[in-house]
């Protein structure tokens, strides 16, 4: 039984990484996203950093989907802390299958909210594409035309 665990526990904190490499991904590409079209638009509207007024998440691309992802984020952490403490040891034999049945659900939760906010298909969309030429691709879809 020992042996299953501790591969199940193998297995889980390698699916965890994953995970974690998945939403570092999204978060880095969906902010540069949003970045690039919350500048166009603050430019577009004159709003400057004094102003009292700013870009609504809701004008911004993948705002909301960021934001969840990020606030999903401290309980992968923590699913990826508790595999850690089990494979360690760290962990009373009681509380064992709770704890570990605890950091699967956590993780099977964030795949949920990745799943919801499409990261796949934005780190595979940013993936196909050129590096440099994805956010231009971006600005072309609102007439901008791209500095060479």
């Amino acid at each position: 039984m020992k042996d299953v665990m501790t591969q199940e526990i193998d297995d889980a904190l390698e699916w965890a990484e994953k995970l974690k490499e998945a939403s570092d991904e999204f978060i880095g590409i969906a902010d540069g996203i949003n970045n690039a079209e919350r500048i166009r638009l603050e430019e577009e509207r004159g709003i400057d950093i004094d102003s009292t007024q700013w870009v609504s998440l809701d004008d911004i691309p993948l705002g909301e989907e960021v934001l969840r992802v990020k606030e999903d984020t401290p309980n992968l952490d923590i699913a990826i802390q508790t595999l850690e403490d089990l494979a360690g040891g760290k962990i009373l034999d009681t509380e064992f299958i709770e704890k570990f049945q605890e950091a699967i659900d956590d993780l099977n939760t964030f795949n949920d909210t990745l799943q919801d906010v499409g990261a796949e298909e934005v780190i595979k969309a940013y993936q196909v594409s050129d590096d440099n030429d994805f956010y231009h691709e971006k600005d072309e879809e609102y007439g901008e035309e791209e500095d060479e």
